[in-house]
């Protein structure tokens, strides 16, 4: 299993609902340490679990944890939800008066955030008692939820990968054809570049990824660069971002991607990108976004197909890392053995993860996964999301701790900087020597 250390802070304003803290179990159990801390004991009372998501994703969460409490007599559970921001917003809220509710759902790039405030339960002696049962998950992906001090903090259920995203009619009708097994970051810079010139007016051959955060740690991983170090600080030289920044802006100048000015208009949604809208023939794509993507296309250009790629590869491999989303366990939590067997349930039940779907990221259970790859009712669009996560997940993408900070400082500032170069305000030089003093004065703080 490879190793990198890097880090990720969600947003930080305060929202105007709380939610309240776990709820009063019938089990004598308390925090770290505590009575119940391993996750054993009886499996009733009253939980509080909390998630992000929309409206389709809200219905399967809800009858999922109806299943959980039909299969435990006894067993209630208060449920909160929100979109991603507005999650995170009350989850800060939260962390900062100790007041959690008994099971969160986070993200590999905010974990961090949270342990350094001590409001989680490390999830180890619950995995050594046999509460939480992690046999079927791959050993790479377990890891993905520990935090710096490598201790396990949210046990993933799904994992999410961002892919590269390819309109193949545009591709075919453009004379681009398909990219090869393996193919690396030139490889695929030429790919565009060829495309472009058999591109209806109007379109681009890419979107610009010189300031998206995925896509550079994607190139980093492939070219063996370290993305943080050991202080949470960055890994890799000014240089290197000259050299990343530099490949996408010779696409800009050539007219390869799209303007900057088009760019700042762009839909954050990816099913309302410009990809799904075919107005572009390329570009990075989460991997459970194909589905919808694809739908969207089929209205806005009908006949128009979306496949998804490995990101390219580099001398070090393959750039593809895996975001994982999971539960965790508050410190405040006062009912541990019915949050731990929540947890269980969620993620290695075979009729939870079938109704569930993969609607995270893939099922992180293997038996789960094979399970939903084997239904014949499953689409091919999502059959081909979690094939790609399998063989992602074969070549065992390094594993990267995100430090305290990685959304609001990192990403924020790496979009900002960038944009300064492609607006032509800024040299590539001088926007890396803006983005590097203001991430490093702040990040794994």
């Amino acid at each position: 299993m490879k190793f990198q250390r890097t880090t990720f802070l969600a947003g930080a304003s305060v929202a105007a609902l709380l939610l309240a803290g776990c709820g009063g179990g019938t089990s004598a159990t308390t925090g770290a340490g505590g009575a119940g801390a391993d996750g054993k004991g009886e499996i009733k009372g009253d939980i509080q679990a909390s998630w992000w998501g929309g409206e389709s994703r809200n219905a399967k969460t809800n009858k999922v944890i109806d299943m959980f409490v039909a299969k435990n007599a006894g067993v209630t559970v208060d449920r909160q939800s929100a979109d991603f921001a507005k999650y995170f917003d009350k989850l800060n809220v939260q962390a900062a008066s100790k007041n959690l509710p008994c099971v969160v759902q986070l993200q590999g790039r905010q974990i961090n955030d949270y342990t350094k405030r001590n409001v989680l339960l490390p999830l180890d002696p619950m995995v050594d008692s046999g509460a939480i049962d992690v046999s079927d998950i791959p050993k790479s992906v377990v890891d993905a939820g520990r935090g710096t001090d490598g201790k396990l903090y949210f046990l993933p259920y799904g994992a999410a990968y961002d892919a590269v995203g390819i309109n193949t009619t545009l591709a075919e009708k453009a004379g681009a054809g398909t990219l090869p097994e393996n193919y690396d970051w030139p490889t695929f810079t030429k790919y565009l570049t060829k495309a472009q010139a058999g591109m209806p007016e109007g379109t681009n051959a890419a979107n610009n990824g010189g300031g998206r955060p995925n896509y550079f740690i994607a190139w980093t991983q492939a070219n063996g660069k370290t993305l943080f170090n050991d202080e949470g600080k960055l890994g890799f030289s000014k240089e290197d971002l000259a050299q990343y920044w530099t490949m996408w802006d010779d696409l800009r100048k050539a007219g390869v991607v799209v303007s900057p000015q088009k760019a700042a208009e762009e839909p954050t949604a990816p099913d309302q990108s410009y990809l799904a809208h075919g107005e572009v023939m390329s570009d990075t794509l989460p991997g459970n976004a194909l589905t919808p993507a694809t739908k969207t296309l089929s209205g806005a250009a009908p006949g128009n197909t979306l496949t998804t790629l490995p990101y390219p590869s580099g001398p070090s491999g393959s750039g593809n890392a895996l975001y994982p989303s999971g539960f965790a366990v508050s410190s405040n939590c006062d009912n541990i053995p019915t949050a731990a067997a929540f947890i269980n349930f969620f993620t290695n039940d075979l009729e939870a993860g079938k109704l569930f779907g993969s609607d995270n990221g893939a099922a992180t259970n293997t038996k789960v996964l094979d399970a939903q790859l084997a239904d014949p009712a499953i689409s091919s669009t999502k059959k081909h999301e979690l094939e790609l996560y399998k063989e992602i997940v074969s070549n065992e993408p390094p594993t990267i701790v995100f430090p305290p900070g990685y959304q609001s400082i990192f990403e924020n500032s790496f979009k900002r900087a960038y944009e300064e170069v492609a607006f032509e305000r800024m040299s590539i030089d001088a926007a890396a020597d803006k983005f590097f003093a203001e991430a490093n004065a702040k990040l794994g703080q």
